[in-house]
C-alpha cells in the first residue's frame, strides 16, 4: 500500500511553461522613444498571426511604445492586457517569469534585454544584432519529479 502514492506521483504530468521572447519590431528612427515604422507595424501583425493559436495567456512588454506596439495586435486578438515592465529591471522581470507555471507567455523587449532574459530562463547565451528584428526565442521549462528540464529553440518570424 505504501507504493501506491509513489506510483501516483509518477503518473502525474510534468508542469510545462513556454516563453516566447522577441525584440520589438522595426522602429521608425533611432530616437530613444521611437515608435514602430510601417514595416514594424506589419511585423507586429505577423507576430500576432504566428502566435495566435499557441495558447498565450500572458503578454509582457517594456514601457517603450515600440514594444507595446509589437505586442498589441496579439493582445487585442486574444483579449489580453499587456503587463508592462521597466526595461532596466530585467532581473525583477526574470524572477516574475520564473514564478509562472504551466502557461504560455510572450515577452517583447529590446536587443539588450531579451538575450539576458533568454539566458536566465534557458541557461544558454544568445545574441541579437542591431538590425535583427525577426528573431524569436522559445524557452520551455518542464518541471517534474526529476527536476527542471530546459530547452531553447531559436527561430524567426516574418521576413
Amino acid at each position: 500500500m505504501r507504493l501506491f502514492p509513489f506510483l501516483l506521483l509518477l503518473l502525474l504530468p510534468a508542469c510545462s511553461t513556454r516563453y516566447y521572447l522577441v525584440r520589438h519590431a522595426e522602429r521608425l528612427n533611432n530616437e530613444p522613444i521611437s515608435p514602430l515604422s510601417a514595416a514594424g507595424l506589419a511585423r507586429a501583425d505577423i507576430l500576432r498571426d504566428s502566435l495566435r493559436h499557441k495558447g498565450i495567456s500572458e503578454i509582457f512588454a517594456s514601457t517603450y511604445q515600440r514594444t507595446q506596439q509589437t505586442a498589441q495586435p496579439l493582445a487585442t486578438a486574444l483579449g489580453l492586457p499587456l503587463s508592462l515592465y521597466q526595461p532596466d529591471t530585467t532581473a525583477g522581470l526574470l524572477a516574475a517569469l520564473e514564478k509562472i507555471r504551466g502557461r504560455r507567455v510572450l515577452v517583447v523587449g529590446h536587443s539588450n534585454t531579451i538575450p539576458e532574459l533568454v539566458e536566465g530562463l534557458s541557461l544558454q547565451a544568445v545574441s541579437i544584432g542591431d538590425q535583427e528584428f525577426n528573431k524569436m526565442f522559445i524557452v520551455t521549462i518542464k518541471k517534474g519529479l526529476r527536476g527542471k528540464r530546459r530547452s531553447l529553440i531559436q527561430t524567426t518570424y516574418g521576413g
